[in-house]
């Protein structure tokens, strides 16, 4: 499934979809209702009628709710699409005590993109999307194989960032063949149609400013 996740770069290029209503983050080993729980900054947290993205985008009124997500299963994988004011990558790594957690963050606001893995409470990998590959955590070399197979970094003992490369990619295809190499390496595929224009279980998972602002 090598574009399994390519659609999600699309989708935070298009001038009808606020990127920030396009924060995803995905669990395996947890329920989505369980990695709600996890993610949100208050207890309880109550799962509301489906709603559809734009619907969730107006829960979010900056005094009471600070961000709303809609929540659902991909596979193996639960997922929760967050609109407002996420953590994104900023999210404590406790959150995948037990389990892996993926974090596609677009940073609207405050370009590049991210992306974080984090496994057992530690963050295992984190890069930015698109803007060249310098990646921090305990296992920075996780994806550079399938990246420079890719073709979107050189081979590592290249000597400098062009050599090696067949072609100059621009931000957004870096960041769709970045994509597709995540989908296909953790085995995860999102629903376009279902995270875009469908109706999902919603939830409230900020009632507070994100750490960031």
């Amino acid at each position: 499934m090598p574009d399994s996740l390519a659609w999600i770069a699309d989708a935070w290029r298009a001038a009808d979809l606020n990127a920030s209503d396009l924060y995803i983050t995905c669990a395996r080993g947890l329920s989505p209702q369980r990695l709600a729980e996890r993610m949100a900054d208050h207890k309880p947290v109550e799962i509301k009628p489906a709603a559809t993205l734009q619907e969730a985008s107006t829960m979010v009124d900056l005094a009471q709710v600070y961000c709303a997500g809609r929540i659902g299963h991909a596979g193996d994988w639960a997922f929760i699409v967050e609109s407002g004011g996420s953590e994104g990558w900023a999210l404590n790594p406790a959150v995948s005590l037990g389990a892996e957690v993926l974090i596609f963050d677009p940073r609207p606001d405050d370009p590049p993109a991210f992306f974080s893995y984090l496994a057992e409470g530690e963050v295992q990998l984190h890069f930015e999307l698109g803007a060249g590959y310098d990646p921090a955590g305990a296992r920075p070399d996780l994806l550079r194989p399938a990246l420079e197979a890719a073709g979107v970094i050189p081979p590592e003992d290249s000597l400098d960032d062009i050599l090696g490369m067949d072609e100059e990619l621009s931000t957004h295809e870096q960041q769709r063949r970045v994509l597709a190499v995540i989908g296909e390496h953790f085995h995860l595929s999102l629903p376009q149609q279902t995270v875009e224009n469908g109706r999902l279980p919603a939830v409230i998972t900020r009632i507070s400013p994100p750490s960031s602002w």
